[in-house]
């Protein structure tokens, strides 16, 4: 079984640079894709009256000038207008030109009285509207385009979704005509990099939590990767699929529930390294703490930061205690989580679409560092005290031979000589026959192979040699020789080989 375990764990860490790989060439294949962009900063927003399916003059006293990110279709139909001055050298006479519009709505763009189209329908009533694309554009004709100022109007509307957003528009502007999700695309590309090296993690972990003993740390931290990853593929799948508004209310939720799950699980495996007691009490105040700073936190980028910032800063108070507790690797851990820390806190903005993968990744390689590290330390530690409790056994049987007098029965030259145990020094295998070398230096021999005898002896003698066995009692020393095979100095001036196949089982039995 171990085996089997062993061989998939290993064809498995083969594969971890395909992810890699097609995350680099996805990357490098959309960083092509930059353009010549005019972003609408400003609207006037003029609520609709009923039946208006024309745009209006914009002069009503109701009508407000706003920025962007402060209109909200949400619930309702309204107007925006956006004057924008444009030079035709500006876009490549040869090139398309889009007007775009990113956010929560169905919309209707005209530009100088002329429509461009429509995403989706815009209505005054929830039945009557017709969701459009989260990002849409709006294909516009280079003769439509007056050298100078150009106005544009939008009816926009957003009926559909269960979750009030604080920022529906996210962004309103012109650019070299594509698909708007190429230049999402071009935004993330930059994640898409580590996301190879979070799947890598997730199978790396997630195997070891298999195959080793410490399964509890490897969990969490393959949780941690399945988290981290599929938040991002969460973020990016925006520029994969033009998906529908209403959709987005899903996609922001599911990125929250990762967040959690990403921030729980990495105080998790701190609680687990570092804490001893009352483990549960203390993961469940660090889950107390998340779910009220979700709670009072407004729009949905927040509330996903915090997820990760509160029990980032609270596993780094945990590493710290540890440090001054001097526990191993918990310096490492205390400065790698403040270091986290304080890029959430110096980029919220651009923390969730970039920045957060990398230290992400760059975290887990640490975290993977300091647990192979502190798994070899473990592993050394254990192998000291097996040779401590081998050398114990030993030390405790020879004693036992030497009180007991245990004999064997020698049988040969048609005698049956008894011969006590702890008196033979070693024994040497000749076919059908043994040659058995007493300690003070006489020879016997025996009628039998050395399988059978070494059968009948204490386990303080050792086989060192297809052809010799040796009382480990009378051994001086042991020295290696450069082609692996090993020498045997007994105190009784004989010489024993030691076969290189069986040279670490005796450097073992004699630490």
């Amino acid at each position: 079984m171990n085996g089997s375990a062993n061989s998939v764990y290993g064809d498995l860490m083969k594969l971890w640079f395909l992810p890699i790989l097609a995350s680099i060439l996805t990357a490098v294949f959309f960083s092509s894709a930059a353009a010549t962009t005019i972003p609408v900063e400003v609207l006037v927003v003029c609520p609709s009256t009923d039946g208006q399916t024309v745009p209006p003059t914009f002069t009503a006293p109701e009508c407000e000038t706003l920025p962007y990110w402060n209109v909200n279709p949400q619930g309702r139909e309204l107007w925006a207008k956006a004057n924008v001055e444009i030079s035709k050298i500006q876009f490549a006479a040869d090139e398309p030109v889009g007007f775009y519009i990113s956010g929560k709505n169905a919309s209707e763009v005209y530009l100088n009285g002329q429509l461009l189209g429509q995403n989706g329908t815009p209505a005054a009533l929830k039945e009557e509207e017709i969701p459009g694309r989260i990002d849409s554009v709006f294909y516009v004709p280079q003769n439509l385009i007056i050298e100078g100022e150009n106005t544009f109007a939008i009816r926009m509307s957003a009926h559909y979704g269960r979750i009030q957003f604080r920022f529906p528009i996210q962004w309103v502007g012109l650019a070299d005509y594509r698909e708007p999700t190429r230049y999402i695309l071009n935004a993330y590309w930059p994640s898409l990099i580590p996301f190879g090296a979070l799947i890598a993690g997730f199978l790396y972990f997630a195997t070891a939590s298999v195959t080793s003993r410490f399964r509890a740390d490897h969990t969490m931290l393959a949780l941690i990767s399945f988290f981290a990853a599929s938040q991002l593929f969460t973020e990016v799948y925006r520029g994969l699929v033009p998906y529908l508004y209403p959709a987005h209310d899903w996609r922001m939720v599911l990125v929250l529930l990762f967040s959690i799950g990403f921030g729980l699980c990495l105080a998790g495996h701190v609680i687990e390294r570092y804490i001893k007691k009352r483990r549960k009490l203390i993961f469940g105040l660090v889950a107390l703490a998340v779910m009220v700073a979700i709670v009072v936190t407004p729009g949905y980028d927040g509330k996903s930061g915090l997820a990760i910032l509160v029990p980032t800063i609270m596993s780094a108070v945990i590493a710290g205690f540890a440090t001054f507790k001097r526990k191993p690797f918990a310096l490492v851990y205390f400065a790698t989580l403040s270091l986290f820390a304080m890029v959430i806190l110096a980029f919220p903005s651009r923390f969730l679409d970039a920045i957060f993968f990398y230290f992400v990744a760059a975290l887990l390689l640490v975290m993977f560092i300091a647990q192979a590290m502190a798994i070899a330390r473990e592993r050394k530690q254990h192998e000291d005290e097996r040779s401590k409790s081998r050398q114990l056994a030993l030390s405790l049987e020879q004693a036992h031979q030497a009180k007991s007098h245990s004999v064997i029965k020698i049988s040969g030259a048609g005698k049956l000589d008894v011969v006590v145990a702890n008196d033979v020094a070693h024994c040497k295998g000749a076919g059908d026959y043994v040659e058995i070398c007493l300690k003070d230096g006489r020879e016997i021999l025996h009628n039998g192979t050395l399988t059978q005898l070494e059968q009948e002896l204490p386990s303080t003698f050792l086989r060192v040699h297809r052809s010799y066995l040796v009382n480990t009692a009378y051994v001086r020393s042991l020295t290696r020789e450069s082609s692996g095979v090993g020498k045997l100095n007994l105190t009784t001036d004989a010489e024993i080989p030691v076969s290189r196949r069986i040279m670490p089982k005796v450097r073992s039995a004699l630490a």
